[in-house]
């Protein structure tokens, strides 16, 4: 079994009703492997009321550590375990914050039950942060995020690499690889290389028809 994180990003194809088009589009088939859809911010709550069950799980694309109370524009964990989400993501090569700020946020996730993935561009910063616990780290070397040139094809060596760092840290951290993953052939080499899952995003959030480019992918 491996996972896949599905990040809508803000891309006018991934925005209010599309953003439910596509989280619904993950329901419609089965599949061994766990789906995580990452909807924008602004489509959290409403996207997570419309969600059928538990599944796909809805991680948030940022999170922060410091509950409810006078913190005008944060979004406490807190919250978005209220609405519904299981987990977030973090220090996206798009949003990226300091390493205690992901310390202090893990730590707070792990106390709520909360999933969270922590983005790293390099294999050192992969084994500094997998110390802190996350549930998974995935590998983004940023000059490939988007490229649809896939890390595992164009540096499958920061791959295997990667999975070893992070697991000689903590083993039951799990390593994705993210950056230019973008069809299925990428997801079978990013598991024959080591990896346990793959977080990806344009290639979903853009396609025509997410539900069939779901199903070729998973096929």
């Amino acid at each position: 079994m491996a996972h896949i994180l599905l990040n809508l990003k803000t891309y006018s194809e991934s925005f209010q009703r599309k953003a439910l088009d596509q989280v619904k589009a993950t329901e419609a088939g089965k599949t061994e492997h766990t789906i995580a859809v990452c909807p924008s911010l602004l489509d959290a709550g409403w996207v997570a009321s419309e969600r059928r069950g538990n599944k796909p799980l809805l991680f948030a694309q940022h999170a922060y550590a410091n509950g409810f109370g006078t913190f005008t524009g944060s979004v406490p964990l807190e919250a978005l375990q209220a609405l519904g989400f299981e987990g977030t993501l973090l220090n996206h090569s798009e949003r990226r914050i300091p390493h205690e700020q992901i310390k202090k946020t893990v730590a707070a996730a792990q106390d709520l039950g909360m999933k969270t993935v922590v983005c790293a561009e390099s294999l050192s910063e992969a084994k500094h942060v997998a110390a802190f616990g996350p549930w998974a780290v995935a590998i983004e070397p940023p000059e490939l995020i988007g490229s649809g040139v896939s890390v595992s094809t164009a540096r499958p060596e920061l791959v295997s690499e990667g999975v070893r760092a992070i697991h000689s840290v903590d083993r039951r951290v799990k390593a994705l690889v993210g950056a230019g993953v973008s069809n299925r052939q990428d997801f079978q080499l990013s598991l024959k290389l080591g990896a346990e899952g793959v977080l990806l995003a344009s290639a979903f959030a853009k396609s025509k028809d997410p539900a069939k480019w779901l199903a070729d992918f998973l096929a």
